[in-house]
């Protein structure tokens, strides 16, 4: 890789790190932003609040796949991935400005909705296009690769986004110390804009653009690839799913089933996404060399290994177990996330890619991924079915595992 190509790509990364990191804040801060923010109740009705504020801005991703997907086809990579960054950042900051509840009353409420509806719009543009982005600068040779390290370029955020949010909640700072890591999140972007000023847009999208294809329009899109869409839209319910549950939901989950877990839980989630990320770039490693599906069937069997090891240590109150099960928990379900867009972009020509991607992603997102936390905690509320979780995590890397094998079918008749 060139001087100028490491440039440019780092310019993409910078973006996905400072995107998780926008994104996760709000989840895992989920306790604080449940009493700060909702009346009065029980903690864990608050907390069914704040996840449904969680699902409900995934309405708005749809909207933002179109908006950026177009620019991203018709003007550029580099011109959809120049207007996200702010997007994403300016309704975070906000967040950490809003007054409370006991303040102002449903206007902080309704504020803290339109914010998660505003992210929501921006992030649909980002995380798709620097993916693409990357990907189409490496080239084939290293697709797998490139499509896991950006996704663990993305861990970088969730990882700076637990750790500063169990810092600056901790009791050695005021009660409003809750709110600087959304605050910071002005300063990152800025420095994320610095380095994006000198990327470039990737061969292919520069010789499709010297061959005038058409773009096409967005009904047309769909007519024409509604069956890759489809897909998509299941894969990244799926692969959504599982990331949601073993990594943003374990937080809150593990001290419902086993509550001696609390006093761990802050240390050990970060554990929990530090182990995540890092198995993604392996997983990109060993599908560019021994084959994608082969990496995915054994993300499989491990999600399916490591959700039986700990429904036994739940219902037999095994900390220790149930801690080894969800760290092999996140490591299985990595390879879902990380070898996603590697597989969903052979099936897309170059002038629908960042429209057809973004638009199967987002919406699956809003469908399925964006939902399941809201969904998983309704379940236990209502039904007292505490490993509802586990399961609806099992039935979604079956999904996920379907799905790309489609992909590949399809890469390959194309081929």
């Amino acid at each position: 890789m060139t001087q100028p190509q490491r440039k440019k790509i780092i310019g993409a990364f910078m973006g996905t790190i400072v995107e998780y990191y926008d994104y996760s804040l709000y989840g895992f801060s989920a306790s604080i932003i449940a009493a700060k923010f909702f009346p009065a109740s029980d903690h864990l009705t608050n907390l069914t609040n704040v996840f449904a504020v969680y699902a409900i801005a995934y309405l708005s991703k749809p909207l933002g796949s179109i908006m950026f997907g177009r620019i991203g086809d018709i003007y550029g990579r580099k011109i959809a991935l120049s207007i996200t960054i702010l997007g994403i950042a300016i309704p975070t900051m906000v967040i950490g400005l809003l007054p409370e509840y006991s303040s102002i009353g449903i206007i902080s409420t309704s504020v803290l909705i339109v914010c998660r509806f505003m992210q929501s719009i921006f992030i649909a543009g980002e995380y798709d296009g620097a993916a693409i982005y990357v990907i189409e600068h490496l080239g084939d040779k290293y697709r797998a690769t490139a499509s896991a390290i950006t996704r663990a370029t993305g861990v970088l955020g969730l990882l700076l986004g637990i750790a500063l949010t169990n810092f600056f909640s901790s009791h050695i700072f005021p009660e409003w110390g809750w709110r600087i890591p959304f605050l910071l999140s002005f300063p990152l972007s800025l420095i994320t804009i610095y380095y994006r000023k000198d990327m470039e847009e990737t061969p292919v999208f520069k010789e499709a653009q010297l061959s005038r294809i058409k773009q096409v329009k967005l009904s047309n899109l769909i007519a024409s690839q509604w069956r890759n869409i489809l897909a998509v839209i299941f894969f990244a319910g799926g692969f959504g799913v599982t990331y949601q549950i073993s990594i943003i939901f374990m937080k809150q989950y593990l001290p419902i089933i086993l509550p001696a877990s609390a006093i761990v839980i802050s240390s050990f989630s970060v554990l929990l996404v530090l182990c995540f990320g890092l198995t993604m770039p392996l997983s990109g490693f060993l599908a560019d060399r021994y084959g994608l599906m082969r990496v995915i069937n054994y993300s499989l069997i491990g999600t399916i290994i490591a959700c039986t090891v700990l429904i036994v240590a739940v219902k037999y109150e095994m900390l220790n177990l149930s801690l080894a099960a969800c760290l092999l928990l996140a490591s299985s379900v990595a390879p879902f996330n990380a070898l996603a867009h590697s597989a969903i972009v052979r099936v897309f020509p170059i002038h629908q890619r960042y429209s057809g991607v973004s638009l199967g992603h987002t919406i699956g997102s809003m469908l399925m991924s964006g939902s399941a936390n809201y969904i998983c905690l309704k379940f236990i509320k209502s039904f007292q079915l505490d490993l509802f979780p586990i399961f609806y995590l099992m039935l979604f890397a079956v999904i996920s595992n379907l799905m790309i094998r489609i992909f590949e079918k399809q890469s390959i008749a194309n081929s």
